[in-house]
């Protein structure tokens, strides 16, 4: 397990039936770093990525072989995306994919139901009046 530090983002990487070289854990940090932008980072906050790539089994050598998955957390909020490719580097692409796909949904969920209660406060205050 190697730990990679980026500004905002601590990376946690582990691999399973493979060796973990330096070009995929580089290439990891650099396809991976976008979550900053999703999450934007404070001086008081710890963003925690866990990822985890390598060989569904050792037995398997077509197909989907290599397995991806990805947990991060922030603020008390968790975040995860698993994905199945034929190689490393579609593994990396696909949960950089998955995961701002992830963090998209639940930040649009949480404003929309946001401005729902603040919606129906406001009514419920021109009602009283």
């Amino acid at each position: 397990m190697i730990k990679l530090k980026s500004m905002a983002i601590n990376f946690h990487i582990k691999t399973t039936n493979i060796d973990l070289t330096p070009d995929v854990s580089s290439q990891v940090h650099e396809k991976l770093s976008v979550l900053e932008k999703y999450l934007p980072a404070q001086s008081d906050r710890e963003i925690l990525a866990e990822v985890e790539i390598g060989l569904v089994s050792k037995h398997h050598k077509k197909g989907d072989v290599y397995r991806g998955e990805i947990n991060v957390s922030s603020d008390g909020n968790f975040y995860r995306a698993v994905t199945k490719r034929s190689s490393v580097s579609e593994v990396i692409d696909e949960l950089k994919d998955e995961i701002g796909k992830v963090i998209k949904r639940k930040i649009t969920k949480r404003d929309s139901l946001f401005k729902k209660g603040g919606r129906l406060f406001k009514k419920m205050l021109r009602r009283e009046n």
